[in-house]
C-alpha cells in the first residue's frame, strides 16, 4: 500500500467497517482468576466462527460482529460469581486476537464500553492456537 492510498483510507476512515478477523496463534495477557475459563472462551469462539468465509484461498475460521456478541453472551452460562472472570477472558482473547491488526479503529468497534481491559493485568500468558 502506498503512502497516499494509506492516508487516503485515514482520510475515509468513516467510510471502513469492520467486517471479521481470523481466529489465529496468540498470547493472551490475563489474570490467573479468568484464565481457567480461557479453554471454554476459545472452544465456544471456534463453534461460534465461520469456516472458510473468503474462499478456501483465505481460509481461517473468521468471527464477525454477530458471533463476537454471542461470545459476549457466554458470562450468562456461568454463575453470577463468575461471571465477571468469565468476562474479563472473553476481553482478554477478544484483544490478544486482534493484536496484529493495524487498521485506525479497528478495536474500537469490537470494545465494550466497560472498564473491564483496564484492570486484567500481566500475571499469566495463555498461548490459545485455533
Amino acid at each position: 500500500m502506498s503512502e497516499s492510498e494509506a492516508t487516503d483510507l485515514n482520510s475515509n476512515l468513516a467510510d471502513v467497517s469492520f467486517c471479521a478477523f481470523a481466529l489465529s496463534d496468540c498470547v493472551v495477557h490475563v489474570s490467573p482468576g479468568p484464565a481457567k475459563y480461557l479453554r471454554a472462551v476459545h472452544r465456544t469462539a471456534l463453534e461460534l466462527a465461520v469456516p472458510n468465509l473468503f474462499g478456501l484461498e483465505i481460509g481461517g475460521y473468521w468471527l464477525m460482529p454477530d458471533q463476537i456478541n454471542q461470545l459476549r453472551k457466554l458470562p450468562e452460562c456461568y454463575p453470577a460469581n463468575e461471571t465477571d472472570l468469565v468476562r474479563n477472558a472473553i476481553e482478554a482473547f477478544l484483544s490478544a486476537q486482534i493484536q496484529a491488526i493495524q487498521l485506525p479503529g479497528v478495536f474500537h468497534c469490537l470494545e465494550t464500553p466497560t472498564e473491564q481491559n483496564s484492570s486484567l493485568s500481566n500475571d499469566l500468558k495463555a498461548t490459545i492456537h485455533p
